[in-house]
């Protein structure tokens, strides 16, 4: 896969070409960095579109699919990027209905270069 060979051999696409960089909402990334991520990276499923998270000009590390628990582990930064902008009393409530395995999820990225943890959430 690292090699292209899997992109080439079954003209697979990993991760959707749009979705690197949550379709132009998150940083800007090369076309050579686009082609790594849907060429030669494994990607994931998600409930819907699948998108890779981007900062600093690169692709992020994918730390994996997590509901509520596992977020809260990281903290605040992370909870705040999976909120999808909703208002209290129903933020908490969104938040705390993540589930890894059964929607809603969320989708867990670090920056390589500074450490931010970003991402996304969606369900089915």
């Amino acid at each position: 896969m690292a090699d292209g060979s899997a992109h080439r051999k079954f003209d697979a696409e990993f991760t959707d070409l749009a979705g690197i960089g949550g379709n132009g909402e998150w940083g800007k990334v090369t076309d050579q960095i686009r082609d790594e991520v849907a060429h030669r990276t494994p990607g994931f499923s998600g409930w819907q579109q699948e998108m890779w998270w981007t900062h600093c000009g690169d692709a992020a590390e994918f730390l994996g699919p997590m509901g509520f628990e596992q977020a809260s582990a990281y903290g605040s930064e992370l909870l705040e990027a999976f909120n999808c902008g909703y208002d209290e009393p129903f933020r908490t409530e969104y938040l705390k209905s993540l589930d890894r395995d059964h929607g809603p999820t969320g989708y867990a990225f670090r920056c390589r270069h500074c450490g931010t943890l970003g991402g996304y959430s969606d369900c089915h």
